[in-house]
């Protein structure tokens, strides 16, 4: 299957990443333009009935799975998920290459750890004059070097393709660093991707998205639309107590799989 190409790679507009991966997948599968501005309001209806998800974020596989075969035409689901678990990084590997031969989309949850982000910023920076050639190189190491992946940065982004070096390359987005209304690809070794989802078991750390009260200040729905501050507390307010009351953080349910998706036949 021909990877997503750099322009269709969609840039996320808040917490949502699990939703524009759904996005990229839905693109990588062959879906049109009018086929994707029904599959936008459908993700944006399914993840506000939802209260699994307060500002879009997909915290467990099973409300990945449950968004994906939400999607209806017609009132008939668009695509099949499934869950593919694994255990070590050849695992992982033969996962994907085994649903790029079926001509399945996947997605897999991994911790992005912060030199990831300050190195793909840094090459938009480059590409607009503001950044050096021996700064992108000296956040390269730093990324390259990368050994530390905590449960507290979990993202979602989907597999685009395996290079020539056998290297994982994602298409992947948390802002619009090229400034051309597109996301980026990510490279991750084979080994640092499944270490950077089986990171996975423990907390995310809610303290970036909500204050102390609970209430979300600034985050976007896929539409690009701010969410009021208060919809985490008329959305679940059992679930807001409970994260507040563990000091800003919640379990995650996300080590240790991916989610292949389909178009249904």
């Amino acid at each position: 299957m021909p990877p997503l190409p750099l322009q269709r790679i969609p840039v996320q507009t808040g917490a949502n990443c699990g939703l524009f991966a759904i996005l990229a997948a839905a693109r990588l599968l062959g879906c049109g333009e009018n086929a994707e501005a029904a599959i936008i309001a459908e993700l944006d209806r399914l993840e506000k009935a939802d209260p699994r998800t307060f500002i879009g974020e997909v915290l467990s596989v099973n409300l990945m799975l449950d968004l994906i075969r939400g999607i209806t035409k017609n009132g008939a689901p668009i695509f099949a998920a499934r869950a593919v678990a694994f255990s070590s990084p050849a695992e992982l590997l033969a996962i994907i290459r085994d649903t790029s031969r079926n001509g399945a989309g996947l997605l897999v949850p991994f911790a992005r750890p912060e030199s990831y982000d300050a190195y793909y910023r840094l090459l938009g920076a480059q590409a607009r004059g503001e950044a050096t050639d021996a700064q992108v190189a000296a956040a390269g190491r730093v990324k390259a070097s990368e050994a530390n992946f905590h449960a507290a940065d979990a993202h979602w982004a989907l597999v685009n393709r395996l290079d020539a070096s056998g290297q994982i390359v994602l298409a992947d987005s948390f802002e619009d660093v090229w400034g051309g209304g597109h996301g980026y690809e990510a490279e991750f070794s084979v080994e640092k991707l499944a270490a950077a989802n089986l990171a996975l078991d423990g907390c995310f750390d809610w303290h970036n998205f909500l204050d102390a009260q609970g209430r979300a200040w600034g985050i976007q729905d896929i539409r690009g639309r701010a969410y009021p501050p208060s919809v985490p507390r008329l959305k679940n307010p059992a679930r807001l107590d409970r994260i507040l009351s563990n000091d800003g953080r919640e379990a995650l349910d996300l080590a240790g799989r991916v989610v292949a998706m389909e178009r249904r036949r």
